[in-house]
């Protein structure tokens, strides 16, 4: 694993100021990131490092319960509206400054986390394993390896069916899946019938 400051990171690699993109616009229009959380995960930072929109969801994680409580709060009262509520995450809508644009931020309570480390070694695709605190990025050992091959790589399973799912996206957005992907996943499933019940997760990103 390693931590990079976003800014210059992205300076190095994109040559576009962090400030200047999509991401930075909408975070400054969200409850504020810290270091001992609310963290930012996952898909919207892949894009971002990749020089892309990140058109999707926008997840965050949590140290507390406490914590995401806060935060739902500070969603409400910056006009966002509670779209989908379950015992793994709640989902809000809403508009950031003048975009006009509605923009989906789910609030991650799989578990809670006490350092970003922890919250990026719960992701099961290294290409996944990023998390930003509003000043660090945090990245898995083999992310940006496997970002820059397009590689779908296993870090961990934790729920079979819905990384089965999600490798699927995944191939339509570019990226192949390494020769013992698949097969972890299958093996996973078919050792343990009782996972099939998983279904009906959505899991993040």
């Amino acid at each position: 694993m390693g931590s990079f400051n976003l800014e210059g990171f992205l300076a190095r690699s994109t040559d576009k100021p962090f400030a200047e993109t999509t991401l930075a616009a909408i975070l400054k229009g969200l409850p504020a990131l810290g270091s001992a959380g609310p963290w930012i995960a996952g898909g919207a930072l892949r894009r971002t490092l990749l020089g892309k929109e990140p058109d999707s969801d926008f997840d965050f994680f949590f140290r507390s319960a406490e914590q995401l409580t806060a935060f739902c709060a500070d969603l409400e009262a910056r006009g966002f509206t509670k779209i989908r509520e379950t015992i793994h995450h709640v989902h809000y809508r809403g508009k950031i400054g003048d975009s006009g644009i509605d923009r989906d931020v789910q609030c991650i309570r799989f578990a809670f986390y006490e350092t970003a480390q922890a919250v990026i070694d719960s992701f099961d695709y290294t290409i996944c394993q990023l998390a930003f605190d509003g000043n660090t990025v945090t990245l898995g050992e083999f992310t940006l390896w496997d970002l820059g091959r397009r590689r779908l790589a296993i870090h961990k399973i934790t729920y079979p069916v819905a990384t089965m799912r999600r490798m699927l996206k995944y191939t339509t957005q570019g990226f192949t899946a390494c020769a013992g992907c698949m097969a972890t996943i299958l093996t996973e499933t078919a050792s343990k019938p009782e996972l099939l019940q998983q279904m009906g997760v959505a899991y993040v990103d």
